[in-house]
């Protein structure tokens, strides 16, 4: 319903009206029209309400890249490297010829140091633990929990070490060859000593020059 105001006391009239029920004063059909134009315009939350959301934004590619997993080698240490290349070179040195086996005018035989003494499968799965461990570690994905009971170079040194002496055993007692024939050693057989050496030379000469220190 349309009201009419006033121009000059600003009374609001009801519809219809011709007179100003305050000041007397003649009402025209104006009035009414500008009063119904000066109408506040519907909220603009109506239509707001209404409009279609935006569209969402596309996820970003952050969340969908795996992280890189890559190998620091300055993560490891000059003697991390000396024990990871020389368990290393051990580790392949067990499948290589330690003896050899002359037959005459038959040529030669050869065996490896793990077909020749089952023992050295220890040694076998020490090298493979020392080189995990120093893997691991060099890729950021496992480190020695700080509640161990043994320090990470106490137990590279204890790996180490039981490995050489392993390999020294194998070394010195050779086959016989049951009296029959001689053996002798083949390339295989130093390349393993000399890698089990550099293996544990790093960790356990730090420890033999505190004690001559002390002695």
């Amino acid at each position: 319903m349309a009201s009419i105001t006033c121009p000059n006391c600003q009374t609001v009239a009801g519809e219809g009206a011709t007179t100003c029920p305050s000041c007397g004063n003649a009402l025209g059909a104006h009035e009414a029209t500008a009063f119904s134009a000066s109408a506040p315009p519907p909220p603009a939350a109506s239509y707001a309400a209404s409009a279609p959301p935006p569209p969402a934004a596309p996820a970003s590619s952050a969340h969908h890249a795996k992280p890189q997993v890559k190998f620091d080698f300055a993560a490891l240490s000059q003697t991390d490297r000396l024990v990871g290349g020389g368990s290393l070179v051990l580790f392949i040195a067990l499948f290589l010829p330690w003896f050899s086996v002359k037959l005459g005018v038959l040529g030669s035989a050869t065996a490896s140091g793990l077909s020749t003494h089952g023992y050295l499968y220890v040694t076998l799965i020490l090298t493979l633990g020392v080189l995990g461990l120093l893997v691991a570690e060099a890729l950021g994905l496992w480190k020695l929990p700080s509640t161990s009971q043994l320090s990470r170079d106490q137990i590279l040194l204890i790996a180490t070490v039981i490995n050489l002496v392993l390999v020294v055993i194998a070394f010195v007692f050779k086959p016989s060859g049951l009296g029959v024939v001689k053996v002798g050693w083949s390339w295989g057989a130093f390349v393993a000593l000399v890698a089990a050496v550099v293996a544990a030379f790093p960790l356990g000469w730090p420890i033999i020059q505190a004690r001559r220190g002390k002695s």
